[in-house]
Order: C-alpha cells, then structure tokens, then sequence
C-alpha cells in the first residue's frame, strides 16, 4: 500500500473588522506572554505587522501608551480592539468593509524579527 498521510498543518489567519483585529489560536499564541503589542504597516511589502512586547521593552524604549495595543488572548482566539487602528491600517491599504464586513489573512511568524506579518495581498478565500 503506497499512502501519503496528510499533515495537520494549521495556518495562521487574521480577520480584520471595522472594530478589531481577531487572531486565531495558531497566530494568537505567540502573544500569549506579552505585556502588549504594537502595530506598525511594511509599505513596501503591504504587511500589516505586530509585533509583541514585555513591560521591560516598553520601558527601555520608552514606548508611550498610544503606541501600545492590547491584544486580549481567549482559549481560542486574541483579539486587538481599536476603530481608530484599522481606519489608520485603511489610510495604508484600504480595505472595503461595505460589501464584507470581516477580512481574513494569511500570515507568518517572523522568528528573526519576533513578530507576525499579516499579508494583506493574500486574502483567504
């Protein structure tokens, strides 16, 4: 008998609302022991990227409160609550909430840069 078994590979997605960004289990796990995050918007490879950070990170880079998004962590999911975040994240990459009100994407854990790259370009379908 000549099988190929299949992998239980589980892809990171984020759904991106009008109101938040939701991350499922796979993407949210690596925020699990952060203190916080921030989010900032690769305009060369149109990446939305977040990246987690420590209280002690925050205090040695003197990050200011506005800087910080907290990103909520379920058994399930993490959740960063914000309109006024995603309607900076549409002045970089406008993303049409009319038609479809959630918008999911795949993304990677970058190990090097220690933080989550959301590609904007590779909507699930």
């Amino acid at each position: 008998m000549n099988v190929e078994w299949f992998l239980n590979k589980k892809e990171m997605i984020v759904t991106i609302y009008e109101t938040n960004m939701t991350f499922n289990t796979s993407a949210a796990n690596h925020f699990k022991d952060s203190f916080s995050t921030i989010v900032g918007f690769d305009v060369k490879n149109n990446c939305l990227l977040v990246k987690p950070v420590t209280k002690k990170e925050v205090d040695d880079r003197n990050l200011r409160d506005d800087e910080l998004h907290t990103m909520s962590i379920k058994p399930s999911y993490g959740r960063i609550n914000g309109k006024q975040l995603i309607k900076t994240l549409c002045y970089y990459y406008p993303i049409d909430f009319n038609n479809k009100k959630a918008h999911k994407y795949y993304c990677n854990w970058s190990t090097d840069e220690n933080l989550l790259k959301i590609f904007l370009e590779r909507e699930v379908e």
